[in-house]
């Protein structure tokens, strides 16, 4: 009986974690930073008196990091490593390019939010039009000439999608 309850919950949290979209969130207004698969992980960019720190949350433990904190150095042993990547030998050719446009189909902005200054007079007029023409209901871009700059972004993407594409892709190839 435990045993089926075992597979059952790990049946659904992987069904969870290829169905619920993972959400990535950019507000530089607010400095709000995080990337998020609700209910399984979270990872947040918080400011602080450097330059910021890594909050991570999985399963709801909670865990923090900070990238510019000096570790003490160890002595390392001098070793070389060979590296054996075959560059220059690509497989797969346009495939690999239907492959990226599928791709980028699965991914969904919900909202994004650009205000933009160059200090460049000539491409701030020239962006103008470019971006009255990319704008839409989600997506609001524009040029100011007061030197700020905001960006707030909300994308999501489900990797049950992904994951859908890649393999349609590799059946597609081998047939």
């Amino acid at each position: 009986m435990i045993w089926m309850i075992l597979i059952s919950f790990l049946f659904f949290l992987l069904l969870w974690i290829l169905v619920v979209p993972v959400i990535v969130f950019l507000d530089t207004d607010r400095n709000r930073y995080f990337l998020t698969l609700p209910g399984i992980f979270r990872v947040v960019a918080v400011p602080a008196e450097g330059l910021f720190h890594i909050r991570i949350w999985v399963f709801f433990v909670p865990f923090t990091f900070n990238p510019f904190r000096s570790k003490p150095e160890k002595k390392k042993k001098e070793a070389i490593k060979e590296r054996t990547a075959a560059i220059g030998k690509l497989k797969g050719g346009l495939g690999k390019g239907k492959l990226a446009i599928k791709a980028l189909r699965a991914f969904r902005i919900r909202r994004l939010e650009l205000d933009v200054d160059t200090d460049d007079f000539v491409l701030n007029a020239w962006l103008i039009p470019v971006f009255s023409a990319v704008n839409s209901d989600n997506i609001q871009m524009r040029v100011n000439f007061a030197g700020q700059a905001s960006l707030l972004f909300d994308l999501r993407f489900s990797i049950g999608s992904l994951l859908w594409i890649l393999i349609t892709n590799k059946i597609k190839s081998i047939y």
